[in-house]
């Protein structure tokens, strides 16, 4: 197997602290950016490998988000192996590993000094933070691969099956669901993540229809088809945005809809196809597009500027001030600078990175490559 390192130009070996060394896909010193771009600052400072000795897969793939918490200062990530990490922030020394039997595609979200993960086969499990040890866990028929969201006394999670389930945060008990019929044609891989108001949840489904259900007890308050023309691929996956007093999702076959919330009237759409991801950044959206490009969309419709990157479909982007962060899922980890989508820097550890980065109120960003190595960036000059 051909190993594509990092490359280095222009920067000195950043530390490793406790952590390991890189595994498959990545055999070279932890440095590196590439050439003919602007530097940014922020900068590699450790790596961490997941699985315990390289695993050689002909096409590896790791969809799973890493999630900081500030109380713990710890990392918290899981992989297709099965092994859930805890890694101190400021070096990657390890806290705690835990085996949870099948593979891990969801971002953690902590409960305090608890986290919340979903997994692959079925469970939305919570964590001691501090040991790793379960506190309870729900099962459901699909995977859970998009992290909860928590709302009072529950939270409320997503699988496979076009389904969502609301149980308690204190010992997983159900309170209640809801599901959609999945369509009987073709469907993208994957699901939009549920989004809160605090009154109710928004959900994207498969069948192209975006659903708003009371936050108390999953009664629905309103459904709306982003789709209405197409029966293949019309699949709301990108995570509903709020941004003041409007609602935006989008649907993979036909673009991005602004809503009323209260009751789902559309104001306007951008007609845009494969929009997987949605995000906020500066009162604007950023749209990733699974052609490879990232969209900057004004609340007006207006699309800002648009930008197209090498290596797969873009991640959903995540913010460092002024600068996006996002990956690509057979690429590099690019940052843009936000007002103009300018590409300022890239890092390229090979085989790609299909996850998503995550960033974490110590203004570290943290990114998880397909060759299940775990990165840390941190601010520096």
């Amino acid at each position: 197997m051909k190993r594509v390192g990092l490359v280095a130009l222009g920067l000195g070996l950043a530390a490793c602290g406790a952590a390991m060394p890189g595994g498959a896909g990545d055999d070279t010193p932890l440095s590196g950016l590439s050439r003919n771009v602007e530097p940014v600052s922020v900068q590699p400072r450790w790596r961490l490998a997941l699985s315990e000795g390289p695993v050689y897969r002909l096409r590896p793939h790791e969809l799973a988000t890493p999630a900081y918490s500030e109380t713990l200062d710890r990392i918290v990530v899981g992989s297709s192996s099965g092994e859930v990490v805890a890694a101190y922030a400021g070096n990657g020394a390890v806290a705690w590993r835990r085996n949870m039997g099948g593979g891990l595609s969801s971002t953690p979200v902590f409960d305090g000094r608890r986290v919340l993960l979903g997994t692959d086969d079925g469970q939305l499990v919570c964590l001691d933070g501090d040991s790793g040890e379960e506190r309870w866990h729900y099962g459901v028929q699909g995977a859970v691969q998009q992290p909860p969201v928590l709302l009072g006394d529950v939270a409320v999670f997503v699988d496979g099956t076009n389904s969502v389930y609301a149980v308690g945060r204190a010992d997983g008990a159900w309170r209640w669901q809801y599901r959609r019929t999945a369509p009987a044609d073709f469907a993208l891989a994957g699901e939009a993540p549920p989004v809160s108001d605090g009154k109710r949840i928004y959900a994207g489904f498969s069948d192209g229809h975006l659903v708003a259900l009371d936050a108390r007890d999953g009664a629905v308050s309103w459904t709306r088809d982003l789709a209405p023309e197409h029966d293949r691929f019309q699949d709301v996956d990108a995570a509903p945005v709020l941004i003041g007093a409007t609602l935006f999702a989008a649907s993979a076959a036909t673009g991005v809809y602004a809503l009323r919330p209260d009751d789902g009237t559309v104001l306007f759409t951008v007609p845009v196809a494969g929009v997987n991801r949605l995000v906020q950044h500066d009162g604007a959206l950023i749209a990733s597009v699974d052609r490879g490009e990232v969209w900057r969309i004004a609340t007006d419709g207006r699309v800002e500027w648009r930008t197209r990157l090498p290596g797969g479909a873009p991640s959903a982007a995540v913010t460092l001030g002024g600068v996006l962060g996002v990956s690509m899922s057979q690429g590099a980890l690019h940052f843009l600078r936000g007002r103009d989508g300018r590409p300022l820097q890239r890092f390229f550890p090979g085989q790609g990175l299909a996850a998503a980065p995550g960033v974490g109120v110590d203004g570290g960003l943290y990114v998880l490559s397909n060759a299940g190595i775990l990165y840390a960036f941190r601010p520096g000059t």
